[in-house]
């Protein structure tokens, strides 16, 4: 039996993460396991007032929401997935999502091998780059070729 029984996919709405949901949701078929798609929010501090950051958060929020039920669509995702989309917000991405993973007991982070930052790291992400320097359970890095 599989010790992946909970597992988490990074999303930020790239192609590289769609193929990382598609891989996530094919294991999660074979293995019985659920799957939890987590977009985390750049933090911004710069907003003005409270209510002005809130309001663009729960834009952002509801926006990443959409994002990620459109690329589960996309990837064509069994109907019988137990698949669990979240949001968070953090000053600091990469770090949140290895957190996460550890906080809420996942047995393997699924992410893709670029992210929207491409053009800064054109071999790795750097939100790919933390967890796999970083992650206390095993990551998958998946690409696109």
């Amino acid at each position: 039996m599989s010790s992946f029984r909970r597992i988490l996919v990074g999303w930020d709405g790239s192609q590289d993460a769609e193929h990382a949901l598609r891989t996530a949701s094919h294991l999660a078929e074979v293995l019985g396991a659920e799957v939890v798609v987590l977009a985390v929010l750049q933090r911004h501090p710069t907003a003005e007032a409270v209510d002005e950051a809130d309001e663009e958060l729960a834009k952002r929020r509801l926006a990443a929401l959409n994002d990620m039920e459109q690329g589960a669509e996309q990837a064509g995702l069994s109907a019988g997935l137990r698949l669990h989309n979240q949001v968070i917000e953090a000053s600091n991405p990469a770090a949140a999502l290895s957190q996460h993973a550890v906080e809420h007991g996942f047995d393997l982070v699924v992410v893709g091998r670029h992210g929207l930052d491409r053009a800064v790291h054109p071999r790795v992400g750097g939100v790919t780059e933390h967890q796999v320097r970083h992650s206390s359970c095993p990551v998958l890095v998946v690409g696109d070729d």
